[in-house]
């Protein structure tokens, strides 16, 4: 019966080897690491800043004191504007969040004393054109868009809207029930929880800029807290 040969491995050899392999791939990645460590502020270099051009635009002040910009732009018959008012959900008492941005949806859906909500959807929709309000927490606005052709039309309805508008009962219970479907959904988007918390941490829990609407909130919100929202900080 014969033997098989015995190997000769020398594992010292093999162990000094793989050190040094070892040892190459990390230098070769230093500099990669390097590179990738973040430097602080301070030593960031930015490009300088492009230079802010504005377009030509003319100001008016009209005698009931409101301020007016236009810009002309003949490019597309198209007419389009954007009356800033200023109030905000920061003004709504604490108990009653969400009459801002209640007020700012039934001012338009709600309609006029001239026209239902559903009849000025009618007619902005024969024209292709819109007039959408809103109050966010800084500031509301009231805006138009229309062809040139419709301009007269369409302006008067959006002074219609700010300045007569009726808040109609059915239109705020839809509204409620819209943004109620939004509570129960707004769990489901990590970002929006971050997003509420964070303003938690930053304003403070009670701080008119981190608030949340709740359940309770619209069921406390009645039309006439609109009507008076809107005579306080919007009626022009």
């Amino acid at each position: 019966m014969t033997k098989s040969p015995k190997r000769n491995l020398k594992a010292p050899g093999w162990i000094g080897l793989l050190i040094v392999t070892i040892a190459i791939i990390i230098l070769s990645h230093l500099p990669a690491v390097a590179a990738t460590t973040p430097r602080h502020y301070n030593e960031i270099k930015f490009p300088p800043l492009p230079e802010i051009k504005l377009p030509d635009y003319q100001r008016y002040k009209l005698n009931n004191g409101m301020v007016v910009y236009l810009m002309e732009d003949h490019d597309l018959p198209l007419v389009s504007g954007t009356a800033l008012i200023r109030t905000g959900s920061r003004w709504e008492p604490p108990e009653k969040v969400g009459l801002a941005t209640l007020t700012g949806i039934v001012m338009r859906s709600g309609g006029t004393t001239k026209h239902t909500g559903d009849e000025l959807n009618e007619i902005l929709e024969q024209r292709a054109a819109s007039v959408e309000t809103g109050i966010d927490i800084a500031a509301g606005s009231a805006s138009f868009s229309a062809l040139a052709e419709d301009l007269e039309r369409v302006f008067n309805i959006l002074a219609e809207v700010i300045q007569k508008p009726i808040f109609a009962q059915e239109k705020l219970d839809l509204a409620k029930r819209q943004i109620a479907g939004q509570i129960a959904r707004r769990n489901d988007s990590p970002d929006g929880i971050a997003g509420r918390e964070f303003a938690k941490l930053i304003y403070g829990e009670r701080s008119n800029y981190a608030r949340t609407i709740e359940y309770a909130n619209l069921d406390n919100i009645s039309r006439e807290d609109l009507v008076k929202f809107y005579q306080k900080y919007v009626q022009p």
